[in-house]
Order: structure tokens, then sequence, then C-alpha cells
């Protein structure tokens, strides 16, 4: 009953924000370039890449930046219904939008032809399973749901970094397989960027007692309705002797005391402690692709491998693609770490399998299509 009265209510929903829109459609198009993301209430990192580059490349089209979580609570909620009114007049007067998610005004509503939606995933790579790929399993969306919800609809072109991500983005975004272009994502060039050196520095600077240990990263991905078995890891790793930081997903952080007896350090973004780090262990999270870009040491500790692919499913398989470096008990995890013996060349072959565009141009092809789809007036 309840599931009944909440795909009514979405019915509703589209109808009454689907005449908004048409109204708005009215409006004269703009030189204008919207980037959406429900990912973060900052200006996603992706979307300056990608600014940057379009006015190195001359472009004098407005860029307007709609960034903002849903958040918990029938008061973020509906503040939150004012951002999707927000969205809707720049998108209706926008001729690109860029996306890092599934957007409710880019998929539900009725587009121009003239929108050129540009799907830039959030992520690096598809570990997991997502998108229309999970729809209906326990740890994905309701199949009526997504439906009525018309998830990642609408969407022009989907960019990857390998052909064999490309394959997978197709399917998990139901686009066909020429719509993914493999141009590469804004985080590769950040990644290439960093200096490990300087990294390693700044990190111990914060934190001198650090100095003189092997750093461990332990990053697992977002369950959800679950939280990540870390202590059975911090137990073997510290016993180890190493030191050990975890960095929870941000959906993970929200939840009350998740990071409790955990050293965390806090104030040193993603990519410092990324760089920085010797090693990096993590579950189904694609910062083992972006590890490997640096040449870390990637392990992949998956204790409950069999329920998780069950419930969510998997592109990638650890235990069968990367068995020497993949691990379901922690204490055998850590012996392997304390050993030193690690297999470097599964870890390259798992790197150039999942970027192929491994190199510092790819914010610059990504604004090049950009261009290609503005109008007469931008360069």
């Amino acid at each position: 009953m309840k599931k009944k009265i909440l795909l009514l209510c979405i019915d509703l929903f589209r109808a009454v924000y689907g005449a908004l829109y048409a109204a708005l459609k009215c409006l004269p198009l703009q030189e204008k370039i919207v980037m959406m993301s429900r990912q973060s209430n900052e200006v996603r990192p992706d979307f300056l890449q990608i600014e940057k580059a379009l006015r190195r490349a001359g472009c004098r089209a407005k860029t307007v930046f709609l960034c903002r979580e849903l958040g918990d609570g029938f008061g973020q909620k509906f503040l939150y219904g004012f951002h999707l009114l927000r969205c809707a007049y720049h998108l209706a007067t926008a001729r690109v939008c860029v996306v890092d998610g599934y957007e409710i005004p880019v998929s539900m509503l009725r587009q121009r032809r003239e929108l050129f939606v540009l799907q830039v995933w959030h992520s690096l790579g598809a570990i997991k399973k997502f998108g229309l790929q999970s729809v209906s399993k326990s740890a994905g969306r309701d199949g009526d749901i997504a439906e009525k919800m018309s998830m990642h609809k609408n969407y022009s072109c989907v960019l990857a970094a390998s052909r064999r991500t490309a394959d997978i983005y197709a399917e998990a975004f139901g686009v066909r397989r020429e719509q993914v272009r493999v141009l590469g994502i804004p985080r590769v060039d950040a990644i290439l960027k960093l200096n490990p050196a300087k990294c390693r520095a700044r990190l111990l600077k914060r934190y001198p007692q650090l100095s003189g240990k092997r750093i461990v990263l332990y990053a697992p991905t977002f369950r959800r309705g679950a939280f990540p078995q870390t202590a059975p890891l911090a137990e073997a790793v510290q016993g180890a002797g190493f030191a050990l930081i975890t960095r929870l997903h941000p959906l993970d952080l929200e939840r009350p005391g998740a990071s409790d007896g955990l050293f965390t350090c806090p104030g040193i973004g993603t990519f410092t402690l990324l760089a920085a780090a010797d090693d990096v262990v993590t579950d189904y999270s694609a910062i083992s692709i972006e590890a490997s870009l640096l040449g870390k040491r990637v392990w992949f500790y998956v204790p409950d491998l069999d329920d998780y692919e069950a419930a969510q499913g998997l592109n990638f398989n650890p235990l069968l693609q990367m068995p020497r470096c993949s691990f379901r008990d922690a204490d055998r995890l850590a012996e392997a770490m304390r050993t030193g013996v690690y297999d470097m060349d599964a870890l390259l072959s798992f790197r150039d399998t999942q970027v192929e565009t491994r190199d510092t141009h790819c914010a610059e092809r990504i604004a090049s299509l950009i261009l290609e789809h503005l109008g007469e007036n931008a360069p």
C-alpha cells in the first residue's frame, strides 16, 4: 500500500513539475552550461576542472553550478524542492548540462532537443554494479520506483576512462554503447599531477606521530543499510606494526558515531592520503583504480564478498581477478602486507584495463566536446 501511494505521489510530482518546466522552456536559450550534482553542497572538483579547461579554451558561455545534497529530514527536503525549481529554470535555458549522478530535473523532465546532457560519473570506474545493473537487487533501487523516476534517462553522452568501463556504463545507464566516449574523467588529471613526496610531507607535518611508520589507507565502499567491518582489519594491521588511516565513504560519515575509535586524519583530503600512503586497502570501491594510477599496492579486504555480490552485484571480483592481492581474512591480509611481496603485474593489468586515458588532458578533451555543442557564439 505504501509503495502504491509513493508511486502515485511520483506521478503527481512529475505532472506538476513537468507542466512548470514546459512553461520555462518557452524562455529563450542562453549560452549557458549547467553543472548539477547531488554528491555535495560544494562545487565538485571535477566540475571545476572542466570549467577551467573551458576558460583556457576561450569559452565565453556562462557556467552555473547547482550542487546540493538531498539531506535528511523534512526541512532539508523542503528546501531541496526550491533547489529543484532553480534547476528547472537553468536547465530549460541552457545548451549544455553536465551531471555526475542521477538528477531528477534531467531524467524526469522532457528536454529540449537542443540540450546536450553529459554524464561525468562521480567515480573513476565501476567495481560494484550500480544504476540499472542493480535495479531490484536487495541493495539496489526498487524497479517500479526506478522506472517512475526515469532513472538515468536523457543522457546524450556518457564519459568513461576505458573501453571496459564504457561497456559497463552502457549497461548501468541504459544507453547505446556508441553514446559512451572514452575521453577520461577529470580526476585522472588531478591524480596524475599529485606529488607523493609533498603529500607525504604535508600529512606528516599535521600528524607527526605517523613518522617512520608504514602508512596504510583503508577506504571501504558504502553499504546501504550496513556498516563496513573496520575492527578486524584495524586490529590486524596495527598488530603488524603499521599505521592505519581509515577514510569512510561520505554517506557513512553521516551516521552517528561512525568514526569513533578510528584514526581518520580530518583536514587531509582523500587524494592527499592516497598519494601519501604506502598501501591502500579497500573492498569494492573505485579508489582501488585511483590508487593503481599512483602505483600504490592495492589490497582487497572482502570478508562479505558472497553476501555483497548477491545483494549488489560486482563487475570485478577481486578474489577471482587479483587473488594474490585479495583476502577474506584480516590476519592473512596483514601477514601478506608484512612480507612485502606483492603481485605488481596484476595491479598493472588492472590499471591498464580500468584506465586507458592515462594522461593529464582529460579535462581538455571534455571541454572540446562541450564546445562542440554550444551555440555559434561560443568559440
